[in-house]
């Protein structure tokens, strides 16, 4: 792949596979992954799949509900999943067969794993905001140039503000160097960092800085808006559109997905039924797994439900691609050669659209 702004998609996927490959002898990995497979092969899954993902209250849901099981046996079919927040590592060193990952990483990813990827099915735009202290004189990614900006991952929505840091003022924001200081941390710190001072900006996600947003002491620039709104206001062709950029799409190997047509389906169908789980007991879900939402009060809770209701629910409706939909999500892949972040005649990463099962 080709360069960023300060350094090459290869040398930065070496270094957070490197790291992760660290924190995988402690994470409860599924086996079976596809460390053993040879670039561009599969082999039959056998009605089992491996997935890496971040803690999530919807799939949480799912197992705990049954519904996760019900379908499993009716369809014959099983998922095994780990649980990590560095799914890209994870899936980077060859332990998943599917990685929820974001569509401006599967660049990266697939220079990581040294072969093609697919994205074949979405699950949560991008919600991240921009966060600064009340009264901070900061009012956009220009005006923090020189600062120190919280993040909890060198790629994921550190891409996204970079394109935007490049596009709006022609400055680098990536960690180990650039126009910004990068300061890479745990995602439940980054609002209480801005809070105390010790940090100037957050590449926030609300339901982990609900503490600060409710106190006050972190406030969201650009209006309050995320990635994915501003994405929609300023750079998208459909700016009715709200779920590009994605980061979480489900992403494997183009040959596991091109291998396994039943197994990648199942799993389409499995997460379908999530959503529809979310969409009918939504307030119900963030209850039962408060710390999946960042709530640790009432008052949280009833702030996080108000965001989502008035400000932007980074939840999609469906986890099925559209040809539509791939075209203009897409779009997120122009604005990356244009800043850097991929080489000009690079190829659009692969799209897979599969049709519902049912």
């Amino acid at each position: 792949m080709g360069h960023t702004a300060g350094g090459t998609w290869a040398g930065r996927a070496r270094l957070v596979a490197g790291v992760a490959a660290l924190a995988v002898t402690a994470t409860a990995c599924a086996s079976g992954g596809g460390s053993g497979q040879a670039a561009g092969e599969a082999q039959d899954a056998n009605g089992v799949v491996n997935m890496v993902m971040a803690p999530d209250a919807v799939w949480k849901w799912l197992e705990d509900q049954g519904i996760k099981q019900e379908m499993e046996e009716e369809a014959g079919i099983q998922v095994l999943t780990s649980s990590s927040w560095d799914e890209f590592g994870v899936f980077a060193g060859g332990h998943a067969d599917v990685v929820s990952a974001a569509t401006y990483e599967t660049p990266d990813l697939a220079d990581a794993v040294g072969e093609p990827v697919s994205v074949f099915g979405k699950y949560n735009a991008d919600r991240s905001v921009l966060g600064v202290a009340p009264g901070s004189p900061y009012t956009d990614i220009c005006s923090l140039e020189g600062k120190r900006i919280a993040t909890f991952t060198a790629v994921s929505i550190t891409l996204m503000w970079g394109m935007y840091a490049k596009e709006q003022c022609d400055l680098d924001l990536r960690a180990g160097g650039g126009d910004y200081e990068l300061v890479v941390t745990d995602i439940q710190n980054l609002g209480d960092l801005v809070a105390r001072g010790d940090a100037d900006a957050c590449l926030c996600l609300p339901d982990f800085a609900l503490p600060q947003l409710v106190a006050g002491t972190v406030q969201a620039l650009y209006d309050g808006k995320s990635a994915a709104q501003i994405w929609a206001e300023s750079y998208g062709s459909n700016p009715s559109e709200v779920t590009h950029p994605e980061t979480n799409v489900f992403v494997a190997r183009e040959a596991w997905v091109e291998k396994n047509p039943e197994e990648a389906a199942f799993l389409l169908a499995l997460w379908e039924r999530g959503l529809q789980e979310y969409q009918q007991h939504r307030d119900e879900i963030i209850a039962t797994y408060p710390e999946d939402f960042g709530v640790t009060s009432p008052e949280e809770q009833a702030f996080l439900i108000d965001w989502l209701d008035n400000r932007y629910d980074w939840y999609v409706d469906s986890v099925y691609l559209t040809d539509q939909w791939v075209s203009e999500e897409q779009e997120v892949f122009e604005l990356m050669r244009e800043t850097g972040f991929m080489e000009e005649d690079a190829a659009d990463p692969v799209f897979t659209v599969v049709e519902p099962t049912s």
